[in-house]
């Protein structure tokens, strides 16, 4: 199951255990919404589940149902490409039920894909202020940080993230990253690790690997490279990665051979050649 339908399925429990009318036929009309709605979204059908909320909010719920329906609805419409519409529909839930950081952060996400991060911060910011153990403030807000270049500002983030979380797989992502791209890479080294060794995966490896290229310790990287390849034998990060590693060990018909694999397989040619020098 995707995030993104955790997410609704639990605002979904949520919104389930509250009533919505008095009386046994508005009971079983409302449960067989429930169900209608659960079924669309797990086949992923966000028109449908659209229009079955939009019915749901006719049967004139309370006040904090009203407002998490509305949370799912901008969410559906987000995931159905509608991100001014979503975002719309959003703030209409934030202004139903403005202490409610769950419907901030859905909004901050959207906001976040949308390029908006200046409103999204500052979506981040309230959140922080109602609820300062909410621990995905800083997990997001520290990624918006990062790959804007406020790296200062980033780290505070995400160490605090790591104070809160410190074995979440998002937590030990965002670290890792961070370290990458700072230029840092003997501290990202053991985020990598610590990655593979819960759940090793081939985008693990090959981050690994491209750190310990830049610490030139080039058989590691060799070695990563093998176990990453072993999982994913498509995976087009592990023949950059091994494109870098044959150039620097003098062998460049194989670099130029793994940066062609590497492309196939869904690298950007203008990254692969700027890294490769080709």
């Amino acid at each position: 199951m995707t995030i993104r339908l955790k997410t609704i399925y639990f605002l979904l429990f949520i919104i389930i255990t509250m009533p919505i009318a008095q009386g046994k036929e508005s009971d079983v009309s409302a449960e067989n919404l429930w169900a209608k709605i659960d079924k669309a979204i797990a086949g992923e059908n966000w028109d449908i589940a659209d229009s079955l909320i939009v019915e749901t909010l006719t049967q004139h719920p309370d006040e904090a149902t009203r407002a998490m329906l509305l949370s799912n609805l901008g969410m559906i419409r987000y995931y159905a490409g509608k991100d001014s519409l979503a975002v719309a529909t959003l703030t209409q839930a934030h202004r139903e039920a403005p202490a409610a950081v769950a419907i901030l952060s859905n909004r901050a996400k959207v906001l976040t894909s949308m390029g908006h991060v200046a409103a999204a911060v500052a979506d981040y910011n309230q959140i922080e202020q109602l609820d300062s153990t909410y621990s995905d403030t800083y997990l997001y807000r520290g990624l918006i940080y990062l790959y804007n270049g406020y790296f200062e500002d980033a780290f505070r983030d995400l160490n605090k993230r790591e104070q809160m979380l410190p074995r979440s797989e998002d937590t030990l992502i965002a670290l890792a990253s961070y370290y990458t791209i700072t230029e840092d890479y003997e501290s990202a080294v053991p985020y990598y690790s610590e990655l593979i060794r819960d759940n090793a995966q081939a985008e693990y490896y090959a981050g690994r690997a491209m750190c310990a290229i830049h610490l030139n310790r080039l058989y590691d990287a060799a070695e990563d490279i093998a176990e990453g390849l072993a999982l994913d034998p498509n995976y087009s990060e592990l023949y950059l990665c091994r494109a870098i590693l044959n150039k620097r060990r003098y062998c460049p018909d194989d670099a130029h051979s793994d940066a062609e694999r590497a492309i196939s397989l869904g690298a950007s040619p203008t990254r692969v050649n700027a890294l490769l020098g080709f």
